[in-house]
């Protein structure tokens, strides 16, 4: 029972720790969308919250 709950605590804290990825890349596309270059968008929003993420 241990070992079921550590690896859960350790899932919730790897997800928790992907959150401002997932989110840099959604608001990138979007701002990306308007000027007519998703994919690049996407890319530098992705890199701007990994950093965020590695930071925090």
């Amino acid at each position: 029972m241990k070992r079921t709950l550590r690896l859960f605590a350790a899932h919730c804290v790897l997800l928790l720790a992907a959150c401002a990825t997932v989110a840099g890349t959604a608001i990138g596309a979007g701002i990306g969308s308007v000027s007519g270059n998703t994919a690049a968008g996407a890319m530098i929003g992705g890199g701007v919250g990994m950093m965020v993420d590695v930071i925090d």
